[in-house]
């Protein structure tokens, strides 16, 4: 068990091992962590259907997470640590709150709702505090670290940088399970260990359902390497409604949003970011957007509030919409064009009076995304991954590319560093994954096993 470090030394620790936001945002977490707040929360929560990425950590890494989160706290300067999780958990909840006991922490056990994990949502249930439109849990007096992220902090501490990644793959695959992938694996090979495509003709998404990226079938999947940030690999049959809607043209959903959207007001009132109290009307977009004027007004620039949890798309809308592409679509151009938001950021707590009785469950979730037949698969342990190359990519985190500091040809052993964080800039150090020789650097850089 390490010594707690000084609030310095875990800093240069935790940015020298490359640790970033491993929940999705990819945030570099020596930055987020030198922020100042009372209250630090360890996110467990698992926001996404099908994923048990955050179960495996808290089965078998909990006692490291918890050490991380008492540094991070003494990092931060919080008087108030707590640990959340959902108490569906039900058989890993004692040997947490025993953990909890000894460190002093707070456990905080949650709904099974969507989006649970969503570190603002957190926040309120927390704390009961809304952060600000556009604004991060700091802004609250909050830091909220993923489980999986405390994890690799934990490594940093004892000078393990971040080389692997675990994550669950399932859905229509003949062995569900979670992997340990060295970061730059192969997706293909993840599908393998898993047993295959247990469908004739699948497609992907990376991540979880509600806010992960398709892929179009095993041709464009051979193009995916594993990214620290990747949580978890869904295989599905193609047609699925989840594709359908994916594959959908920005004009094709324009066209139908023109002539579909019955003005009701669901994907609005049933918002998460709303329900915060945040000022965000999803339907105003989507009148402004069929109509071809969301970049003329007001209503058009609410998309940049939009969270893209989803939550609009796959169960508001009773017309079978894609409100959360359209406000990601919008926010793209809105952003291409530097239009700024320029509305009112503060929560109006009058907003969120219903909040408790429009939280969204995960069960019935799963049943309008047509993957409730997945959600109760056994995913076991399928050991760690031992690929014979790997590509690592340089750019898949918040902030500037890792520039590359080693050239082809030259052997490289598990940990070294290969990506460093540019000047002056955010960003997140880049590490081998495997020892071997460096045979390509362009935006990634590919090793092959040593013999």
């Amino acid at each position: 068990m390490p010594s707690p470090l000084a609030r310095d030394a875990f800093l240069k620790a935790v940015r020298d091992a490359g640790v970033v936001g491993e929940g999705g945002a990819g945030f570099p977490a020596h930055a987020k962590y030198a922020g100042t707040a009372d209250t630090v929360i360890a996110n467990a929560c698992e926001c996404e259907p099908l994923l048990h990425t955050d179960r495996h950590h808290m089965e078998h890494s909990a006692e490291q997470a918890m050490l991380a989160l008492k540094q991070v706290a003494a990092a931060c300067g919080a008087r108030r640590v707590v640990f959340a999780m959902k108490r569906k958990h039900a058989d890993l909840v004692p040997a947490i709150e025993a953990s909890c006991r000894a460190h002093g922490t707070e456990l905080a056990l949650l709904d099974d709702f969507y989006p649970a994990g969503d570190e603002q949502v957190l926040v309120r249930e927390v704390t009961g505090r809304s952060v600000p439109a556009l604004g991060i849990p700091l802004a609250a007096g909050c830091l909220v670290a993923n489980v999986g992220t405390l994890v690799s902090a934990y490594g940093a501490m004892r000078n393990v940088p971040v080389t692997h990644k675990t994550l669950t793959v399932t859905g229509e695959v003949r062995q569900p399970g979670i992997l340990r992938a060295p970061v730059g694996t192969p997706m293909a090979e993840c599908l393998a260990a898993a047993g295959g495509a247990a469908t004739p003709d699948p497609v992907f998404i990376l991540g979880g359902p509600m806010m992960g990226r398709l892929v179009d079938g095993p041709e464009a999947l051979a193009a995916e390497h594993v990214a620290k940030t990747d949580g978890g690999l869904v295989v599905l049959p193609r047609g699925h409604a989840l594709h359908r809607n994916a594959a959908q043209r920005v004009e094709h959903m324009r066209r139908r949003a023109a002539c579909a959207c019955i003005q009701c007001r669901f994907c609005s009132d049933l918002c998460p970011r709303a329900l915060l109290g945040q000022p965000f009307e999803t339907h105003r977009v989507m009148k402004a957007f069929g109509m071809g004027m969301e970049l003329a007004g007001e209503a058009g620039r609410m998309a940049m509030l939009c969270s893209g949890c989803g939550v609009c798309e796959h169960y508001a809308c009773p017309m079978g919409l894609s409100p959360r592409r359209i406000n990601l679509a919008v926010r793209k151009a809105m952003s291409g064009s530097k239009t700024p938001y320029g509305g009112p950021t503060a929560p109006d707590e009058a907003r969120t009076a219903n909040r408790d009785v429009r939280k969204v469950p995960l069960g019935r979730l799963a049943m309008r995304l047509d993957v409730h037949r997945y959600m109760d698969l056994a995913t076991p342990f399928l050991g760690t991954l031992e690929p014979s190359r790997v590509r690592i990519p340089l750019n898949r985190h918040i902030g500037a590319p890792a520039v590359p500091c080693i050239a082809p040809g030259q052997r490289v052993e598990e940990g070294a560093c290969i990506g460093d964080i540019p000047e002056g800039a955010l960003g997140a150090r880049v590490h081998a994954s495997l020892a071997g020789t460096v045979i390509a650097v362009d935006d990634g850089v590919t090793i092959r096993r040593q013999p």
